[in-house]
């Protein structure tokens, strides 16, 4: 799998002693491509069990996964390298759950200051929840995978 650091990212490495990991002084640049596959490693983490989400390099550098970004590589017949950019999935639930809380929240809020009973503001802010949600929908149909030339 291939990457996209996010950030300067430090590299890690085995603290064997307390079965965790420790930044080194070396770090990889923003923007830097790497290839390799996100590992899990069973470690302690203040005493307890802790399971670390990293990536392991082909050449053995392991950086946390926070730091990295998803990439697809696609070459090109005239030997170009093309980078498609996937929009995040986290971002989309995100986008939906404000969106609908908002418009929820401000329909209810209108219907009050209607004076509509409480019973009758609340299906209308549960309308315009619902209202939100298929707006924030829309929005995240609408967002599109970019495309870059290495």
């Amino acid at each position: 799998m291939k990457i996209v650091t996010v950030g300067n990212t430090p590299i890690l490495i085995h603290n064997t002693d307390h079965r965790n990991f420790v930044e080194t002084d070396k770090s990889i640049p923003a923007g830097t491509y790497l290839d390799g596959e996100y590992i899990n490693i069973i470690g302690k983490r203040k005493g307890k069990e802790f399971k670390y989400r990293l990536f392991k390099d082909k050449d053995g550098i392991i950086i946390y996964e926070k730091n990295t970004k998803p990439m697809e590589l696609i070459s090109e017949t005239n030997g170009e390298t093309r980078v498609i950019n996937m929009p995040s999935v986290k971002g989309d639930v995100r986008t939906h759950v404000i969106a609908s809380l908002l418009t929820g929240v401000v329909g209810y809020m209108v219907a009050k200051r209607m004076g509509k009973p409480t019973k009758t503001a609340l299906m209308i802010g549960g309308a315009g929840a619902l209202v939100g949600y298929g707006v924030a929908n829309y929005i995240t149909k609408k967002k599109k995978a970019t495309l870059k030339t290495v």
